[in-house]
């Protein structure tokens, strides 16, 4: 049976009950007691009935070297240092999966040395348990960020979604149970933000030829920014193409999954594509010679392939010297917008951009041409336009 008192000097009710042969005190978290007697009539239901779970004890650091572990098998090499980065701002450099990676690939051109600094140090989620870890604690946490480092609504939907992934994870092989019976997941308690409808950023077409111009005596930079704008890619699919990828002949690009050197590689989505190749980038292509003897279509200056954060560090430099602001993300915006424009269906870019229609939709369909006046007449009987004396118009079916 369960019974309820209340402490001295507090207003809140408790309820005491054995579990076990084991006395359990808990707080009912409310100060009214027709509340709290229909919180311990459910807590003695669940007693009889066998559904009353005991509490879990779940350190923090296991579980997170383990869902680290877990995510290198689960997503894509750039999505699983994002998640790590979001994981990375919530708790800090907690465990050894958490701390800036300081080892060298020599099968790529290295990352050139940056001094790493913990910007939120002090301001990390500080807790040893899973069950420390409540909604309301996520909540403030999120919150904080938003109010003192002006993070968007986006990024906190991106953290709030691994949190949510390392916590299903944590149920599954860790057995961990939420105090908060409503809310097996807690970050299923924290609502998503809002996002504003979001402006992309785009090149027209004469601000495509002044981009490609700059880049005149960096053939390897302007044939890789020319595939990026004619072909829709992302930053890391270039990067990552070899010879074998690209068919002149067949006039194809493909974006695939591959094993390279020993290292393997897929794309963001997991899709392979073909991208036909336009008559627009097949003028840069058939001018371009991968240099040396690298298996990479584009290689590095040191023959090996291209970091993404040097190889878009080369990129601004040249640019901001022209006094250019384009980047890689905005001149695969380009290849959409420009066939949104251009009035192909979206459902089209999707394919060619390994994307889901409804991710182009968010993006494209605003700029879909409005000269659809055509589109919304389905009555293909004649109409006669009447004027009367006083100005008024109207129309009439003709028989």
């Amino acid at each position: 049976m369960a019974s309820i008192y209340k402490q001295p000097g507090s207003a809140a009710w408790w309820v005491s009950y054995y579990r076990g042969g084991r006395r359990v005190r808990e707080s009912l978290k409310t100060c009214d007691e027709r509340i709290a007697r229909r919180k311990a009539r459910r807590i003695e239901a669940e007693l009889v009935t066998g559904d009353l779970e005991e509490r879990t004890t779940t350190p923090l650091v296991p579980v997170l070297e383990a869902f680290c572990e877990h995510l290198t098998t689960t997503r894509t090499r750039k999505s699983y240092k994002n998640d790590i980065s979001c994981l990375r701002t919530v708790f800090g450099p907690l465990c050894d999966a958490l701390k800036p990676s300081s080892t060298v690939n020599h099968r790529h051109e290295s990352k050139r040395p940056i001094a790493v600094l913990d910007q939120l140090a002090g301001r990390h989620v500080s807790v040893t348990t899973l069950e420390e870890l409540t909604p309301g604690v996520i909540e403030a946490h999120l919150t904080q960020r938003v109010k003192r480092d002006g993070i968007s609504a986006k990024t906190v939907n991106r953290v709030r979604e691994v949190l949510h992934v390392m916590f299903n994870y944590a149920i599954r092989q860790h057995g961990f149970r939420a105090s908060d019976r409503r809310y097996p997941n807690p970050v299923a308690a924290v609502r998503p933000r809002k996002l504003d409808e979001r402006q992309i950023r785009f090149l027209s077409l004469a601000q495509i030829d002044e981009q490609l111009e700059v880049l005149a005596d960096e053939p390897v930079l302007q044939t890789m920014v020319a595939v990026l704008i004619y072909a829709g890619l992302r930053r890391e699919e270039v990067i990552w193409l070899t010879r074998e990828d690209v068919d002149l002949e067949a006039g194809m690009i493909r974006v695939w999954k591959k094993t390279v050197n020993g290292e393997t590689w897929r794309p963001k989505t997991r899709r392979n594509r073909r991208i036909p190749i336009s008559s627009a980038l097949l003028r840069y292509l058939n001018a371009y010679v991968p240099p040396g003897e690298s298996p990479w279509y584009f290689p590095s200056k040191r023959g090996l392939r291209w970091d993404p954060d040097n190889f878009s560090h080369d990129l601004r430099a040249i640019n901001r010297a022209h006094n250019l602001v384009w980047s890689c993300l905005d001149f695969r915006h380009t290849f959409g917008s420009q066939l949104a424009q251009k009035g192909e269906s979206l459902f089209k870019i999707a394919e060619l951009m390994g994307n889901s229609p409804e991710i182009c939709r968010r993006h494209y369909a605003a700029l879909i041409p409005e000269q659809m006046r055509d589109t919304v007449e389905f009555d293909p009987r004649p109409r006669l336009v009447v004027s009367s004396g006083d100005g008024a118009s109207g129309a009439f079916d003709v028989a």
